[in-house]
């Protein structure tokens, strides 16, 4: 029988937080997982998870085999049956290239009424790795076909479009990657020369043979995959299509809106993280750690950040507002994700907001007190000192999942965030805390939804809003 094996070396940096839980709680509600030297890394099984993803059911299950449900595993016990299969690809841990880079943070999450005050019980928080580092992880395809390599190809140009995202809570802009290097190496093994190489070859060395993965290199979201690289002539993609169909190669079907805004702020903003040093502030704006000696004093201070959890509640809670039925009926959590409930299954949520870091703004510390209007002194321990962020730039990145939703429900959510992203823009929509003092307030200054540019100063209100609707719905597409 004739054997192949397929390696890939896959590099790349943490451009956001990543929420590797281990299960355990010695620290925070969720410490981060780490390994025997107390180093963060991400498990080969996180990643063959996200692997599946990529692929149609079918082709999963053939080629990283059956996946190990609660019903698959109690069949396999009875009368010996063996429904379990091996997987072709091989996946391995990703570990770290500059350990002596990692910062290990913390968040705080908190559920919030419609007052903007915490819901009793509802407060989690979790160790997570600060972006910045560089991970190493590897993946071993063994095929009978030459063929067959385009599945491990797929998961690099995958790697490549940015569409891994690692980890817990990736759909509030955690695990996202960026800087991706995707070298490869193949061998036949039923020839001799090459049996000899393979025998030699150290894939853990970092003396990999130079054979870069070059088809999808370049790849972009007109390009999501080597499928769709390959489509320079009818002949080709004919070429390929028949390759991808006899192999059963089949990718997940997916059908996402990227909308993605700049924002300037308007005033200061307040997403507190709390201090107990008593040469610290008592209230700060939350920043992300790990800045480089360049970045200056943001280095020093860490950069500031408003998560993805932050703009999805302020969002979530703004487009109830603006359309109560949303928020009554189903449509609000098809769209933002609910929790497990009893006798109710949990829902992912359809989503994305990434995590969006401020920049060329100002830190400013001061102090405020309550005072007492009946007797104009200062109220006994209403004291607090609070450092914030003010008049920074930043974007926004939101991606619509509408894949197997309903055309009504879509087009429904795009006339509802559509009047969101308007708010957001003319003042109405804030993010964080203190909004009733004008914190947490941000301009529009560019907007992108579907692939169109949305001019926001030639337009009329009326004219705009139907634009930003139907980009949103993708009736242009239609």
């Amino acid at each position: 029988m004739k054997r192949i094996i397929k390696y890939y070396k896959i590099t790349f940096t943490l451009a956001s937080p990543l929420a590797m839980g281990s299960g355990e709680n010695n620290l925070t509600d969720s410490d981060i997982i780490r390994d025997s030297r107390g180093l963060p890394y991400i498990p080969g099984t996180a990643l063959a998870g996200v692997y599946r993803r990529i692929f149609h059911r079918d082709t999963a299950k053939k080629y990283f085999g059956k996946e190990l449900t609660k019903k698959i595993i109690d069949e396999s016990s009875e009368k010996g049956m063996n429904l379990l299969t091996d997987s072709a690809v091989r996946v391995y841990d990703a570990h770290l290239l500059n350990p002596e880079k990692r910062v290990i943070g913390k968040r705080d999450m908190v559920a919030l009424d419609e007052y903007k005050t915490a819901i009793e019980g509802a407060k989690f928080d979790f160790e997570i790795l600060e972006p910045g580092v560089t991970f190493v992880t590897y993946i071993e395809q063994t095929m009978e076909k030459e063929e067959q390599q385009y599945v491990s190809d797929e998961i690099a140009a995958a790697w490549l479009a940015g569409k891994i995202t690692l980890g817990a809570k990736t759909k509030r802009g955690y695990g996202k990657t960026e800087g991706v290097k995707a070298e490869s190496w193949i061998f036949h093994l039923g020839e001799s020369e090459e049996l000899e190489r393979w025998l030699d070859f150290d894939m853990y060395s970092g003396s990999m043979p130079e054979k870069v993965f070059g088809v999808c290199k370049e790849s972009s979201e007109k390009l999501p995959s080597c499928l769709s690289a390959l489509m320079s002539g009818t002949e080709v993609y004919r070429q390929m299509a028949e390759i991808y169909q006899k192999q059963e190669i089949r990718l997940a079907e997916e059908s996402v809106c990227r909308i993605r805004l700049e924002l300037k702020q308007q005033g200061g903003l307040s997403i507190r993280q709390y201090s107990t040093d008593v040469d610290e502030a008592d209230y700060k704006q939350l920043t992300r750690k790990g800045g480089t000696s360049e970045e200056g004093q943001e280095a020093i201070e860490g950069v500031p950040v408003i998560p993805g959890t932050s703009w999805a509640g302020a969002f979530r809670a703004h487009m109830s507002r603006l359309e109560p039925e949303f928020s009554r009926g189903n449509l609000a959590e098809k769209i933002f994700g609910s929790a497990k409930e009893k006798g109710q299954d949990s829902q992912r949520s359809r989503i994305r907001f990434s995590e969006s870091s401020l920049r060329g703004g100002l830190w400013v510390t001061y102090t405020r007190n309550a005072i007492d209007r009946f007797t104009g002194g200062a109220v006994d321990g209403a004291l607090y000192t609070e450092k914030t962020y003010f008049n920074g730039s930043t974007s926004l990145e939101i991606d619509c999942d509408f894949n197997s939703l309903e055309k009504e429900d879509r087009e429904e959510f795009a006339r509802i965030m559509a009047g969101a992203i308007l708010d957001l823009h003319n003042g109405y929509l804030s993010v964080g805390g203190l909004t009733a003092v004008g914190r947490g307030l941000f301009r529009v200054t560019k907007l992108q939804a579907g692939g169109t540019e949305i001019s926001l100063s030639e337009e009329r209100s009326e004219s705009l809003y139907f634009k930003l609707v139907d980009a949103i719905a993708g009736k242009e597409e239609q």
